[in-house]
This record gives structure tokens, C-alpha cells and sequence, in this order.
């Protein structure tokens, strides 16, 4: 299937499909549905030089006409952040994971520790002692339907929810590609479409601007990281088990971390937004970009540490902010559509998965 195939036969279906679900369910069968009905905001098609992939991301309590981002990478391992070594889940044939959990052991030990709300979300679990969580063969249809994606090692942590993504071989012809899609969505129940996510959850909490409009989409993406954290405070908070959020403190001239976290266990996280949010400096707005995406922020995030390591410094941040920090956690935020790879010391988390923790707390 060429790209271009890939792209129309994915527009053509999910668009339908989506529409389908948000005119008739949440109107005709409101008191069946477990709660608000969730959407995805954007399709990401990659195309690799022997895989075609798929990705719904974003979390919308409207729907709207997903939009289309396409990208290259150089292969289905990068776009999943997998290398060699030994595999969690090795995939051949054809394989579903619906309302699951991927992880490695040290991954899945460090949901418990570090993210109190995951334990309500994580479905059938699939957990093993290895290096990697997925290993594709070629051939195979690989699906990954609202399923939880933790890859851990020591202090290092990648987790990434999926709301819906498909991989397939290059070589699978159009027709049959749309007849597996038919076919996987005829197989669900009717009030659970794919692609689709129904919580039972107030409908207060998805008033936020997060279930709105993401920053994947319009509006966030002007603001600062001030603000953004400001209007997102209470998502945070739960996420983590936190108490407190102390936004952009100044620990020293040149050293001023988006974040500290104070979490409820009195442990501390130290974070940064690798976000399309907007800095401010002397006066003039200008918006976050990465030459080198995870690598600049886990160095930044390195520095913030090693602040920390020293007597004088905490000293110093007790005293101006009243917050004691010793060896703080490093996170780092990302968008839910980028390719990201592991970083030694460094928690990564893109921000559809801290919606969906969050919402898994409520």
C-alpha cells in the first residue's frame, strides 16, 4: 500500500466512523454509555521505509474532523521507541491489545510508585523481564487499542498511552486494510466504538481547556508556560499524587525549572514542558522549539539536579519557597504525536497520558 493510499483509505474511514459514533451515540443511548464519550483530535499517518502506522491522539469532549499530520521515520522500531534486546511482546501474525497494559517489570513497578491513579486503568496486563516491550515481524497487523505502553529502566521511564494505533506492512494491499478495519470495528460492542473512550467521570471535569482544545491543536500553543500550568494545575496534581505546584521557580541566575511538584509522600519532581508553549525573555514572546528534542531538556533537567545535590542550595530554596527538595524526580512533558526514545535519570510523559491518568483518578 503506498502512502498516499495509506493517507486517503484512513481519512475516508476514520471520518466516517467518528462521525458516525458522535451524532448517534451520546444523543440516543446517553444512559447506556458509561460516561462522557472522548475523541481523538488528530491522525498521525507515518510512513516508514516497510511499515505504514497509524495513531489517534488527542482527547477531545467534542468531536471535530480529526486533522492529518504525516512524517517519515526511518522505521517502525523509532516510531515506538524500541530497540534490541530481549522483548516483552513479541509480535507476529495478527495482534490485538484492547484496554491493556505493555510493560517492563521496572516499568510497571514504577506505575505503583510513581502515578497513583494508573492502577484503575491498566486492563490485561502484559509484563515481562526484558529490555524492550515490542518486537514486529514482518506481515503482521499490530494493534494497539487504548493500551498503556511503559517501558522502564532504573530511574529512566517512557509511558506513553495509546488511545488507538495500527501497524501494518507496507506490502498489505488497500482492500484488505480497509476490510481488517471493517471487520475490528464490527467485532466491538456498539456502545464502545473503536477510537472512542466513555469514562465515568463528571462532566464538570472535562470543562477544562485540556479536553477542549489540546495543545496538539489550537489555542494552548500561545501560551506561556505560566499560564498553561496555571490552567492545568489541578490535572497535574492528581497525576502525580502531588500537593502542590510551585510554577517556574528561580533557583539561581541562569537555572529556573518550569516546575516543582510536591508530592503527597513529601518527594519532590522537578519538571520541564518540551511543548509548543511560549517563553517570555526581557519583554518579547517566543515560542519553544528543540533542535534536539529530549536531549536538550534531560542536560537542563541534569542541571536542576545536581543543584539540588548541595546543602547551601536547598537551603536557599527552603527558604524562599518553603519547599525542602532533596534528589527530585526529572519529568519531562512531550506532545503525544512526537517520537521520543528513553533518557537516563529522566521520567518521560506526553500529555494525552496525564490526561487519561488524571481521568483515571476521577
Amino acid at each position: 500500500m503506498k502512502p498516499t493510499e495509506f493517507v486517503k483509505v484512513n481519512a475516508q474511514f476514520w471520518g466516517e466512523h467518528l462521525k458516525e459514533a458522535a451524532g448517534h451515540l451520546p444523543v440516543s443511548h446517553r444512559g447506556e454509555l458509561a460516561g462522557p464519550m472522548l475523541f481523538p483530535r488528530m491522525m498521525v499517518l507515518t510512513e516508514t521505509p516497510d511499515w505504514n502506522i497509524l495513531e489517534l491522539v488527542g482527547l477531545s469532549r467534542e468531536y471535530r474532523s480529526p486533522e492529518v499530520r504525516r512524517q517519515k521515520r526511518a522505521s517502525v522500531e523509532e516510531y515506538f521507541g524500541v530497540g534490541e534486546g530481549t522483548v516483552v511482546a513479541n509480535l507476529e501474525g495478527q495482534n490485538w491489545f484492547k484496554d491493556a497494559t505493555i510493560a517492563t517489570e521496572q516499568g510497571r513497578q514504577s506505575l505503583d510508585k510513581r502515578f497513583p491513579t494508573a492502577a484503575n486503568m491498566l486492563g490485561t496486563e502484559v509484563v515481562g523481564p526484558a529490555d524492550e516491550l515490542l518486537r514486529f515481524a514482518p506481515g503482521n497487523y499490530s494493534t494497539f487499542d487504548r493500551t498503556l505502553l511503559v517501558h522502564g529502566t532504573g530511574d529512566s521511564l517512557r509511558a506513553h498511552w495509546v488511545f488507538f494505533a495500527l501497524a501494518i506492512h507496507r506490502s498489505e494491499p488497500v482492500d484488505k486494510y480497509l476490510d481488517f478495519l471493517r471487520n475490528y470495528s464490527n467485532s466491538q460492542p456498539h456502545l464502545d466504538p473503536i477510537g472512542t473512550i466513555s469514562l465515568p467521570v463528571d462532566p464538570a471535569e472535562l470543562k477544562a481547556d485540556a479536553f477542549d482544545s489540546t495543545y496538539l491543536a489550537h489555542g494552548l500553543q500561545d501560551a506561556t508556560v505560566d499560564e498553561f500550568l496555571e490552567k492545568h494545575e489541578s490535572i497535574l496534581l492528581s497525576t502525580f499524587g502531588a500537593t502542590r505546584l510551585l510554577r517556574q521557580p528561580s533557583l539561581d541566575d541562569d537555572l529556573q525549572p518550569d516546575f516543582i511538584l510536591e508530592r503527597a509522600d513529601g518527594r519532590h519532581i522537578v519538571g520541564r514542558l518540551e511543548l509548543p508553549v511560549v517563553d517570555v525573555v526581557n519583554g518579547k514572546k517566543r515560542r519553544r522549539s528543540f533542535r534536539t528534542p529530549i536531549l536538550e531538556s534531560a542536560a537542563e533537567l541534569e542541571q536542576y539536579a545536581e543543584y539540588f545535590g548541595t546543602a547551601d542550595n536547598r537551603s536557599q530554596v527552603k527558604s524562599k519557597y518553603d519547599v525542602e527538595v532533596t534528589d527530585p524526580r526529572q519529568l519531562l512533558i512531550v506532545p503525544s504525536q512526537e517520537t521520543v526514545v528513553p533518557a537516563v535519570g529522566v521520567e518521560i510523559v506526553d500529555y494525552d497520558t496525564i490526561l487519561r491518568l488524571h481521568l483515571a483518578g476521577q
